[in-house]
């Protein structure tokens, strides 16, 4: 029975929600009346040029006199009480060109605008809000940012989520098949043991977490790749901003909104994997995969919305990777006038995959060991998010979101042999059950205090719970629940200095458990001395609240690991979290940004081997606190456009990790790579259009199983070319690993050969 302690916390954090909800609610009920018009009336909609997306917060004005208005959520926009006369209207955005156009307003008389606004090409001029809770250019942001725009990925070789982020300095992904995640890391930020436990990048979708509730994991599957808008990728210590789960990056997905028009999409996908040779196959049988996606926008008045449906199938490219899921995703949309908006966000799926096992042997790389073959997943995912903001006047900004997350995953061993019960083999007939629900509230007020501060205040809640079974593998039913309030102020110095200071206090309570507190403070400076050159430093701390999984975790029946429960383990800290570079725009089409960083980790969470200190001669673990870590580096990144013909990227990583703990001399962190290396290329010819990329990846030092087999450096390359029949008409060929090398991201996992997936998409 729980004491009164905790009663009390749950009835704070209860009341919190509740308060939160309330208080929004007479902004609901305002009501507007429409004067009598005194003048003219300019009114219209802006969208993307290129997405068809209606575009918000756009800013609508007219030169010669005080008046104007900013769009909505649904791109609409009103100017009332405008003297007759002529005009030049203006419309400016932050990361698109200028639109303006000489109008004749005339007395008691309605002007109506459609306007298209186009995307700058300049790469320093594209738009992000992760790096500060608010809108800005990448040039100003006080830290390292890759921003990945639709139109990008539309025509690269990505059929998950995961691949797109392939191509972004600094990141690794870890995968044991060829969409199992199981670890991605920024700047070596991440572990991999553990299957990923205890993830230190938080991946967000339109700005709400989106992490397992017993993990920390991401929910990669719940992003449907045809309806990204963009992705924002902020690299170093957020915590200042994000808290928990965010000491080495943020990765925030931004979804599209309703289009302004009805439209239907279907996009359809084949393909199939290369046989390998003869010695290593596991089957005869030439493996498929196939997708299709059917996605609809629509809008009635006031009310838009966007529905997805998607079935993705692969047989595997080998043994125990096989998968087939189910993903439906919608947004719907409501905008109130005078700038206030309500956005609705439901999302789930089905999926059954094999349960991914390391290879039998290194002569066998593609099969498994006997027994292993009838292990599976079945997993059922669903969400939801309300989001109201409004804009009540051009000083104040007010948002509040509610969101949930419901996982429930079943695992299934050894359902067909009784006699596999042998050492080292799970019991006939496991099975494993995790029901996870995540709850959680942000809101936040954006503050113009004058022309030189931009103040941000919120407040964060989030309550996860887990029940699981059995108990003696994995960590029983457990709560943990978090509360945080953050503040960040943006000081303009002077015209080309900018400063940012931004504190966030976190109280992470374990139920029947510890409480951890942290403050994590941050500090940024932004000097630009040239229209084109930037200069930024950024210094900051982190935390990172241990996991549901991390503190009572047993076993691994994946490759039946034994690990030891450590309920008693402390948050690990990042004391340092130091970056310096610049930007430079060398022209309209070549841009150059340079970076070095130093993160100094205290406390680090990690996976120590623990059996000769048990004096047990069989692989067991626990999670514990390291004295220190350090991680430094630099990187590096040229992007260059030549004309509407060519466009590429080129990026390099370097990384030295190392545990500085007493007792260890020089020992480097397992599965940190010195050396990444990633380039794309963009050729555009008539309607084709040819994507070639590739990355390399340096050999992994340390590793904590099967230290023999640690993964070799290797270098992979994929290619998709696209042909756009007609503006509703596209057809594709993807070819990945055109080199059919053989390479492992972990080790005793070989990842996918060569393979060919054919698609067409079409609109109407």
């Amino acid at each position: 029975m729980r004491d009164s302690r905790i009663s009390t916390f749950d009835n704070i954090y209860l009341q919190s929600i509740i308060i939160l909800f309330f208080a929004s609610l007479p902004i609901f009920s305002q009501n507007y009346s429409a004067s009598t018009e005194a003048g003219g009336v300019v009114s219209g909609q802006i969208y993307d040029a290129d997405s068809m997306s209606p575009l918000d917060n756009v800013a609508v004005y007219l030169d010669s006199i005080r008046l104007g208005s900013t769009s909505g959520a649904d791109g609409k926009f009103v100017i009332q009480f405008i003297p007759e006369g002529s005009y030049l209207l203006i419309v400016e955005r932050l990361g698109y060109e200028i639109f303006q156009e000489r109008i004749q307003v005339e007395r008691g008389k309605l002007l109506s605008r459609r306007i298209a606004l186009k995307g700058t090409e300049i790469q320093g001029q594209a738009v992000l809000v992760s790096a500060a809770r608010k809108e800005q250019t990448a040039q100003m942001a006080p830290a390292s940012v890759t921003i990945l725009q639709s139109k990008d990925l539309e025509i690269r070789p990505i059929t998950t989520f995961d691949q797109a982020l392939e191509s972004v300095p600094g990141l690794s992904v870890y995968r044991s098949a060829g969409v199992s995640v199981q670890s991605l890391s920024i700047r070596g930020s991440s572990d991999v043991a553990g299957g990923g436990v205890g993830n230190r990048v938080l991946l967000m979708i339109d700005g709400r977490p989106a992490l397992t509730s017993d993990a920390g994991g991401a929910y990669w599957s719940l992003v449907p790749t045809n309806f990204i808008e963009r992705v924002e990728v902020v690299k170093g210590a957020f915590s200042s901003l994000y808290g928990s789960s965010a000491m080495g990056g943020v990765i925030n997905v931004i979804t599209r909104k309703p289009l302004y028009r009805s439209r239907t999409t279907i996009d359809a996908k084949a393909g199939f994997f290369q046989k390998a040779p003869a010695d290593i196959r596991y089957t005869e049988e030439t493996p498929l995969q196939n997708e299709l996606e059917v996605s609809h926008s629509g809008v009635t008045g006031r009310f838009s919305y966007l529905l997805n449906a998607s079935r993705k199938f692969s047989d595997g490219h080998a043994e125990q990777t096989a998968f087939e899921f189910y993903n439906f995703f919608s947004k719907l949309l409501y905008n109130f006038k005078y700038n206030r908006n309500l956005e609705l966000t439901l999302g789930g799926g089905y999926a059954e995959n094999d349960y991914p096992h390391s290879w039998l042997n290194s002569i066998q790389p593609l099969s498994v060991r006997e027994g292993y073959t009838d292990d599976r997943q079945v997993k059922r995912q669903l969400n939801f998010d309300l989001h109201y903001w409004a804009v009540p006047n051009t000083n104040v900004k007010y948002s509040s979101r509610f969101y949930y997350y419901r996982n429930a995953a079943r695992s299934f061993f050894n359902e067909s042999d009784p006699d596999l019960t042998l050492a080292g083999n799970e019991p006939f007939g496991t099975k494993t059950i995790i029901d996870g629900d995540k709850f959680g509230n942000i809101s936040q007020f954006d503050i113009y205090l004058n022309d030189r501060n931009y103040l941000i205040a919120g407040v964060d809640l989030q309550l996860d719970k887990v029940v699981s079974s059995p108990d003696t593998i994995l960590y029983g039913n457990r709560q943990v629940n978090n509360v945080a309030f953050y503040l960040q102020n943006e000081t303009q110095l002077s015209d080309r200095f900018t400063a940012t200071l931004g504190l966030r206090y976190d109280q992470n309570h374990l139920v029947s458990g510890k409480t951890l507190r942290q403050v994590s403070p941050k500090l940024s400076f932004v000097y630009h001395p040239h229209d084109r050159f930037t200069v930024r430093t950024l210094f900051g701390q982190a935390f990172r609240a241990p996991t549901i999984a991390e503190r009572f975790f047993q076993v691994e029946l994946g490759g039946s690991t034994l690990f030891k429960p450590n309920p008693e383990l402390e948050a690990e800290r990042m004391d340092i979290s130091l970056e310096a570079g610049f930007r430079w725009q060398i022209s309209d089409d070549a841009d150059i940004d340079v970076a070095a960083f130093r993160y100094h980790y205290k406390d680090m969470i990690y996976w120590v081997d623990i059996a000769q200190e048990e004096q047990v001669s069989f692989p067991y673990f626990q999670v514990r606190n390291l004295n220190s870590a350090l991680l430094q580096g630099g990187e590096f990144v040229f992007t260059y456009r030549l004309g509407d013909f060519f466009q590429s990227a080129f990026n390099y990583t370097y990384l030295f990790a190392r545990d500085e703990s007493p007792d260890r001399e020089d020992d480097v962190l397992a599965y940190r790579p010195k050396h990444t290396f990633h380039f794309t290329g963009d050729f555009f010819w008539k309607r084709f259009i040819l994507n070639v990329n590739g990355r390399f990846r340096s050999n992994i030092d340390e590793v904590f199983l099967y230290p023999l087999q640690a993964p070799e450096a290797f270098f992979t390359t994929n290619g998709k070319m696209t042909f756009n029949a007609a503006n509703n008409l596209r057809f594709s060929l993807t070819v990945n690993n055109i080199l059919n090398n053989d390479y492992e991201e972990l080790a005793r996992y070989r990842m996918p050969g060569r393979n060919f997936i054919f698609g067409t998409q079409f609109s109407f």
